[in-house]
């Protein structure tokens, strides 16, 4: 083995390996955080009607008190996973999903802390759960996250929705960590969210990583000017450092129009 090649194989072996699970209790637990989020939040976007989307008949859990709409919804999510035929397909599509993202993520791990000046992905257990829904979520703080069992998003002939999401959340799991490196405490809670989204947008629109990702990154509605903005200083930087320093300056002293 050669030298560059031997440099290559240790460092894909510090880089992290995601187990994919179906879990219907983290479904449960994803489903009661997007329950108490009915209605447009300050993003813009209505999370809860892009979580239901593919399911017409929970429509009316909108309107409901939270204690029904959870019951509801919660019954639903058990006769889903009830079902052998569901659970055998959710299972085939899970190891489908871990066959496919295994074939270049170590590649993209490494493209991430090329970006980020070598900083290395945190150790630990990343957890992907499967989602029958349509909206995912991170839990701030670990490395649990969910993903959709879906390709295309609802799109006609798309692919890539998956990995997409996949590459999402971890990109905030390896941002948040770089942040309380080199900047902990330094915005206030709401604009330190804005923060992972802005730059999330900006390093998945990034050539060395959408390459991995697939799809477009658009920013949520209540972002744009702050994305046109990451755009616009990003070249100018020198390095991650350099370009997250003035960003976080910028939001700041910066509201949203």
């Amino acid at each position: 083995m050669k030298v560059g090649e031997m440099f290559m194989d240790k460092k894909t072996k510090d880089m992290p390996e995601i187990t994919f699970k179906v879990d219907s209790k983290a479904e449960k637990r994803t489903a009661a955080y997007f329950l108490k989020q009915r209605k447009i939040n300050s993003t813009g976007l209505d999370e809860y009607e892009k979580f239901i989307r593919d399911y017409p008949a929970l429509k009316a859990t909108k309107e409901l008190s939270l204690k029904e709409a959870k019951n509801i919804l919660f019954e639903f999510i058990d006769s889903y996973y009830n079902k052998t035929e569901n659970k055998d397909n959710l299972l085939l599509i899970k190891e489908k999903i871990k066959k496919s993202w295994e074939e270049n993520s170590k590649e993209f791990f490494i493209e991430t802390e090329n970006i980020f000046d070598n900083y290395k992905w945190s150790k630990g257990i990343y957890t992907a759960n499967l989602s029958i829904f349509s909206m995912y979520r991170l839990k701030p703080g670990t490395k649990v996250f969910s993903i959709p069992i879906e390709d295309s998003s609802g799109y006609e002939n798309a692919t890539g929705h998956i990995k997409y999401t996949l590459i999402h959340e971890l990109m905030h799991i390896y941002v948040e960590a770089y942040y309380k490196k080199h900047f902990n405490n330094n915005l206030d809670k709401s604009k330190y969210y804005d923060l992972l989204e802005i730059v999330n947008f900006l390093v998945l629109n990034l050539p060395q990583i959408k390459k991995y990702a697939v799809w477009f990154t658009n920013p949520y509605p209540n972002h744009m000017q702050r994305c046109s903005y990451a755009q616009k200083i990003y070249p100018e930087c020198k390095n991650m450092k350099e370009f997250m320093e003035r960003l976080i300056a910028y939001l700041k002293i910066t509201k949203e129009k």
